[in-house]
């Protein structure tokens, strides 16, 4: 089924209905931009203010709440962080975050979200635009800025843009005709023509009422301020319409196991839509909606060709600040607008107070015998209301007139004034906290409170940044997929310590089969994109240096090199590189690590741990083995010095015989012969033997003791062997599943 694409005709009728339908928000929006310049009173205001002598001031108070808005996105940046959705991919991920920070450095993107985000919370949307860089000298995936007041979209649609409720988007920009011509060089005629044909009288009122808004409002300023020294300062330029638009058109994919979607195209090879079936789990036919661009101008349609990018969605990604119940975008000074209008007049008006005299006085207080003149009064009036006025009125006539000082109306002025003010601050979530300025919290954490309040009457702003972000790099990330086919290197900056090494993708390897395969190729993986906060100050690395000097105390001995490592990477130390070549090495710490991928020193760690198990289980067997020997010295050393407290203790126990029966025979003798010894001899006699008797017991009881030790040693060195044998079978346990994991 082809569906035709829409003439030009139609195409217009888009322009003229986005165009009218946006023209009273688009108003609205350019008021609030007006309002941050600091353009704050209407022009009726200001001739009647000027009119009854007040003079016109302004305090912009939207400028300072903007601008901390702004600063807050400046000092907490966030990344595009990709992750893989299967194992093969998750190695890639870190890659693919190097190449989407590798696109945002080359384009400046960090600048373009910003002013984005300005846009966003000002007039109430901004936009960026993805695409391709046809200059060899650039980048070829190019991101770039969009002034909110050149583009449109369907009316019907919120400003998300999603292709599925979006029916169209356009960019519409003055250029020259000359760069015109240099994009659709064989339209060359056809615009000149078309250049003075809407230039012409039968087309004015046509064209400056299709193109009457903020963008033509910036031309007409800018050919106001050119140099009249041109021989015509109203040079040759167009406004051509870039329309984006979605259009079904039937379409044939391939399914494959891990997820992967991959579209069988008309102009595809034959072999390779081949090998694509072959391999894939299911081929489904269906309708899907593209996205086509057609450039015109005028009546001449330039082109309408399908998107040249590799992804179904408008190439604009929108920063939306707040949407109305018609999903219309607004920003921040919207609701604060009127308030700051109000401090304005009440601060202009107070200040006419304060210098402001009112005058009463009778008709014929001056002048002639026959009352005052106007002029007279009004030279009265005059000089009251001068610093050093001087008043002349007639004899006796100074009780007909009054002089009222105006000053005592001011504080009623001042007071709604600053009740404006605070309210400002409340809508808005700018307190004196968040702007730095004194304020009646006194203490740390009433004022951590209160700026946390503060963010969090602005939390919706920046959940819509996180969701343009998320969107800016789906579309970046299909970009590159889709672009960088040939071989790239990358530097690699490791998102913790700082630490850098490159990569090469689209690498072509020989496997061992011999055949050629891409090392890190991005082209085929799906990957999902969260947006993660970076380091918002040196604070933070303060802290975590902190965080590691505390682990680096309760580590083994180990860890600490590596944790050193890492603090040394986060810190500010001068030369820190050099200082780290050198001490590395002495940590055991190999400098080609940091060349490494992840992959490759997950692999060396496996490795190491492998060959760490191996030493472990010989130095264990060793131990073993000299525990054996040991033992069995041990073992020899007992039976050598149980044999000879068994041959002590019989001589002993004969000696100790013989002692006792010489006592025996002595006490006999002395009782049969009744001879006449000395009592005393006797008594000494017996001591010295019951002495010796008892010296020879301790004797016998001290070396059963040390046979006991001698039994309790041999013990224990049992129970060590048996836990040297346990711990050599867990380390042969820890091996097995080294290996397994391996």
């Amino acid at each position: 089924m082809n569906i035709p694409c829409p003439d030009i005709r139609t195409l217009r009728a888009w322009v003229a209905e986005a165009q009218n339908a946006a023209q009273n928000w688009r108003q609205e929006s350019w008021l609030d931009c007006e309002f941050y310049d600091g353009t704050q009173w209407d022009e009726e205001d200001w001739n009647q203010a000027k009119a009854a002598g007040i003079v016109p001031i302004t305090i912009n108070r939207i400028f300072p709440t903007i601008n901390l808005l702004l600063g807050h996105q400046v000092f907490n940046k966030q990344d595009i962080v990709a992750k893989g959705r299967t194992k093969e991919d998750t190695e890639l991920g870190q890659i693919i975050t190097e190449g989407l920070k590798f696109v945002m450095d080359q384009c400046n993107g960090d600048y373009l979200v910003h002013n984005a985000f300005k846009d966003s919370i000002i007039p109430g949307v901004g936009f960026l635009f993805t695409g391709v860089n046809n200059d060899p000298r650039r980048e070829k995936v190019e991101i770039s800025y969009r002034p909110w007041t050149e583009v449109w979209w369907d009316p019907f649609a919120d400003p998300w843009l999603k292709i599925n409720h979006c029916r169209y988007v356009f960019h519409q920009k003055w250029m020259d005709m000359q760069d015109l011509i240099a994009l659709f060089p064989n339209k060359q005629k056809d615009i000149e023509e078309n250049f003075y044909i809407l230039s012409s009288d039968s087309e004015s009122s046509y064209y400056d009422y299709l193109y009457n808004d903020e963008a033509n409002e910036i031309e007409e300023e800018r050919r106001m301020q050119s140099g009249r020294e041109w021989a015509d300062a109203r040079r040759k330029r167009l406004r051509p319409v870039e329309l984006w638009y979605g259009h079904y058109e039937p379409a044939s994919f391939a399914q494959f196991a891990d997820g992967r979607v991959v579209e069988i195209k008309d102009n595809m090879p034959g072999w390779e839509a081949y090998e694509i079936i072959r391999r894939s789990v299911a081929v489904n036919n269906t309708i899907v909606r593209r996205v086509r661009v057609a450039t015109f101008v005028g009546d001449l349609l330039l082109q309408d060709v399908a998107s040249p990018f590799h992804f179904d969605q408008y190439p604009f990604v929108p920063f939306i600040g707040y949407l109305n119940r018609y999903g219309q975008p607004y920003g921040v000074p919207r609701q604060i607008r009127d308030m700051n209008t109000e401090v304005n007049k009440r601060r202009s008006m107070a200040l006419a107070y304060l210098k402001a005299r009112r005058v009463i006085a009778e008709d014929d207080i001056a002048g002639g015998p026959y009352g005052s003149s106007e002029d007279a009064l009004q030279n009265i009036y005059e000089e009251a209301n001068k610093l050093d006025g001087f008043v002349v009125v007639r004899p006796g006539k100074m009780d007909g007139i009054q002089i009222i000082e105006q000053a005592q109306l001011a504080p009623a002025q001042v007071q709604l004034m600053e009740q404006s003010e605070r309210e400002i601050s409340e809508i808005s979530g700018a307190n004196n906290e968040r702007l730095g300025l004194q304020s009646n919290a006194d203490s740390g954490i009433a004022i951590e409170m209160r700026q946390r309040q503060g963010s969090m009457m602005t939390a919706a702003i920046f959940e819509n940044l996180r969701e343009s972000l998320h969107r800016l790099g789906e579309q970046v990330l299909s970009l590159i997929q889709g672009e960088w086919t040939e071989e790239k290197v990358l530097r690699i900056t490791d998102r913790l310590t700082g630490a850098e090494r490159f990569a090469v993708l689209n690498q072509p390897i020989m496997t061992e089969s011999g055949a050629i395969e891409l090392k890190n190729n991005i082209s085929q993986g799906r990957y999902d994109l969260i947006i993660s906060d970076s380091m918002a100050s040196d604070t933070v690395r303060e802290a975590n240096l902190v965080l590691l000097a505390e682990t680096m105390k309760k580590s083994p001995p180990e860890a600490i090199p590596h944790l050193w490592a890492m603090a040394m990477e986060l810190s500010q130390v001068p030369n820190k590189e050099v200082l780290m070549a050198k001490i590395k090495p002495l940590f055991g710490m190999s400098p080609e690590e940091e060349d490494m991928s992840p992959e490759e020193l997950k692999q060396k760690a496996m490795a190491e741990a492998e060959q760490q198990a191996q030493l472990q289980s010989q130095q264990t067997q060793m131990a073993l083995q000299n525990a054996q020997l040991e033992n069995q010295k041990i073992q020899a050393e007992i039976q050598k010095i149980m044999a000879e407290i068994g041959d002590l203790s019989e001589a002993q126990r004969t000696k100790r015989a013989e002692v006792v029966g010489r006592l025996e025979v002595e006490k006999e003798r002395l009782r049969t012969n009744q001879d006449n010894v000395n009592v005393n001899k006797f008594r000494a006699a017996t001591d010295a033997a019951a002495r010796e008797a008892d010296l020879e017991q301790r004797e016998i009881e001290d070396l059963r003791d040390f046979q006991e030790n001698m039994i309790e040693m041999e013990e224990k060195e049992k129970d060590r062997k048996a836990q040297a044998e346990n711990r050599l079978n867990s380390e042969q346990i820890r091996r097995e599943r080294v290996r397994s994991k391996k």
